[in-house]
């Protein structure tokens, strides 16, 4: 008996697990046991809990509850839903409002009644909490997840949000869109503030989203806005979403490349200063002769950091007239 229990303790060894790898491991496989494990453990074994859902360790994941991270130390509050075809269960994970992060699970199952691991999405809730909801979009289930990535040091504002096709064996996003955001640039170039708004029209064939982009170029005395539309698609074979046509506009009557739509609209991007010039000319015009002094003092040091394009020259020729 003695020489079987060591040889069991010198396997577990062996094998790197301890008797609590092996009670994660068994818990893991089961959403309903994860969930009593979370809500009724104050101090989470995250790391053993991941190796056993299979995710990879990643110097970037952050617990969102029952950690000794400073702001992940409160009670896991779990939430589990049901989806129905394909059936399957998504469970979001919690902590209090200092977390930095919501984590979501998904588990799908099988044909004997049995439930397998289907993927992972954690995010962020810097200056927002994160929240999701389950939609059916082309009579399919999916799960969109909205996250706050927000950088304040860097003036730059993004609330982000992910389409999840709970179709899929996997949780990878099949489409984002930045809901909300923007980036000031003080002095150094035109900003913008940026929101968008989809639908979806009905096709036979192939799944459609109409994304219209509404952005305010912000600048000390600048009052310029403009509507940019993104005509998305995905045909039966393929993952995700593609950009196929973009438009000044949203009547189609002017074209813009696919490249400069989806700057636009990621706050991240850092769209050049020249093109900014571009787009917020008229407003940038009016600064320049009209009455304004701090907003004339503004433009006049956005366009010493341009570089030398035609609409920087027209501006300064107005400056000088005035």
């Amino acid at each position: 008996m003695h020489s079987a229990a060591a040889a069991i303790i010198f396997s577990l060894m062996a094998l790197g697990q301890t008797t609590s790898d092996l009670d994660i491991v068994s818990t893991a496989k089961s959403p309903d046991d994860l969930a009593r494990y979370l809500r009724s453990h104050t101090n989470i074994d995250w790391k053993a809990l991941r190796r056993a859902l299979g995710l990879k360790e990643s110097e970037y994941w952050l617990a969102p509850c029952g950690s000794n991270f400073p702001v992940a130390k409160a009670p896991c509050s779990v939430n589990i839903e049901a989806v129905a075809k394909p059936d399957q269960v998504i469970i979001a994970i919690r902590g209090d409002e200092l977390a930095y992060t919501v984590e979501y699970l998904r588990y799908l199952k099988d044909s004997r009644g049995g439930w397998k691991f289907a993927g992972e999405n954690s995010a962020f809730q810097r200056n927002s909490p994160s929240s999701h909801r389950i939609v059916r979009f082309w009579n399919k289930p999916f799960l969109l997840i909205s996250s706050d990535l927000s950088q304040i040091g860097m003036a730059t504002q993004q609330k982000l949000e992910e389409w999840f096709d709970l179709t899929r064996s996997d949780l990878d996003p099949v489409f984002s869109v930045t809901v909300d955001g923007g980036e000031w640039r003080f002095g150094l170039g035109v900003g913008r503030t940026i929101h968008a708004t989809y639908t979806l029209p009905q096709t036979a064939g192939i799944e459609r989203i109409e994304l219209t982009l509404d952005v305010s170029f912000d600048g000390v005395g600048l009052d310029q806005r403009d509507s940019f539309l993104g005509l998305y698609e995905r045909r039966t074979n393929e993952n995700g979403f593609t950009l196929r046509k973009a438009y000044l506009g949203s009547d189609r009557r002017t074209s813009m490349s696919t490249k400069d739509f989806q700057e636009l609209a990621d706050p991240f991007s850092g769209v050049p200063n020249e093109k900014l010039l571009v787009y917020a000319l008229p407003g940038l015009r009016k600064i320049a002769v009209g009455s304004d002094g701090n907003a004339k003092d503004w433009l006049r040091s956005v366009l010493d950091y341009a570089k030398d394009t035609q609409e920087k020259r027209a501006l300064l020729a107005l400056l000088a007239n005035r």
